[in-house]
């Protein structure tokens, strides 16, 4: 069985949003700009939630408890899911028990390392269209730094994703959310395996001054060494402690330092520079990645074709394990 629904539908896509949490207007706003879709209903934790994005986009609200009925009256085409980690697993194999593509946010579970790979081999077996929402492999300017690293590889990648603690409840428990690297970091993680290749864990360490205050049991920062099949060296930190933020990603190579900065406030908002020495060249940005991101899955979905989306659940899995043997690394779950 595969997932192919053929060209656009007149109208758009039928669109089910599953999960209505702040990170889901951003796919919400890239696939209205796109005109592809049409949202036919919404699914959350919280009825209240599902109805204000419903009022605001369109679409009939539901409590994701009734996921099922929601899918039996309105059989969208697509869905779109960005639920808590701790309930994806779940969800998604509801989806590809129907046989409805989707783009999932990341990370692909919470503290489940075995969920995710049952899920991909699910996927496989039906050939269905599943993409992960690792949006910075929909910055533009990527497509210069790739050039550049063939001809020039990098032999040390350095990141830092260094800020506060975000306030939903789920992020703040490692059982719920899966912790700062493998929900946040991660990004980065699946940025060095796109462009610098496989690694290993060489070493991790964590810190954590208070074991659990105000309903956060996470550790406080993170410092991981990897070693790509390359070569390269990557150094990897985080921290929640912050009250400021700077989130960077650095690639090293002979004569070259490319810089991928995310500027604030907005999770769309990067910036991609080259200094060879002489004056530093700021990257074109590019369109906004979740849109980039949209429009791949979408392309997918339209020809058949699982291998069109920017990150595959197949290789998000990857991504995926990669953080869970930095965490295993510092002695914790992983």
């Amino acid at each position: 069985m595969t997932s192919t629904r053929g060209s656009a539908p007149t109208g758009g896509h039928r669109l089910a949003l599953i999960g209505a949490g702040w990170i889901s207007g951003y796919h919400l706003a890239a696939l209205e700009r796109l005109g592809r879709t049409r949202l036919v209903a919404v699914a959350s934790g919280s009825l209240a939630s599902a109805a204000r994005t419903a009022a605001a986009h369109g679409g009939a609200a539901y409590p994701t408890s009734e996921l099922e009925r929601l899918l039996d009256e309105h059989r969208p085409d697509i869905a779109l899911v960005s639920v808590p980690p701790f309930a994806a697993v779940a969800i998604l194999e509801r989806l590809v028990e129907r046989g409805i593509p989707f783009l999932t946010e990341k990370p692909l579970s919470a503290t489940d390392a075995d969920g995710p790979a049952r899920v991909a081999a699910w996927i496989a077996a039906r050939g269905l269209v599943a993409a992960v929402g690792y949006h910075l492999r929909g910055l533009e300017a990527l497509a210069e730094v790739r050039s550049s690293l063939a001809a020039n590889p990098a032999h040390l990648v350095s990141a830092r994703w260094l800020g506060s603690t975000p306030p939903p409840a789920w992020w703040r428990r490692e059982s719920t959310g899966g912790g700062q690297v493998i929900e946040q970091a991660t990004h980065f993680y699946d940025l060095a395996r796109l462009l610098a290749g496989e690694a290993t864990v060489l070493a991790a360490a964590a810190t954590q001054e208070i074991p659990f205050v105000d309903g956060v049991d996470l550790v406080d920062a993170t410092a991981a060494l990897l070693r790509f099949k390359s070569g390269a060296l990557g150094s990897f930190a985080n921290s929640r402690r912050l009250a400021s933020s700077m989130v960077e990603f650095e690639l090293a190579c002979a004569g070259r330092l490319i810089t991928i900065l995310k500027l604030e406030p907005l999770q769309t908002t990067w910036t991609v520079t080259v200094d060879d020495g002489g004056p530093v060249r700021t990257l074109a940005p590019g369109r906004d990645p979740y849109e980039v991101q949209a429009e791949a899955f979408l392309d997918a979905v339209e020809v058949g074709d699982p291998g069109r989306v920017l990150s595959s659940y197949a290789d998000a899995l990857l991504t995926d394990r990669l953080t869970r043997a930095v965490v295993a690394a510092t002695g914790r779950h992983g």
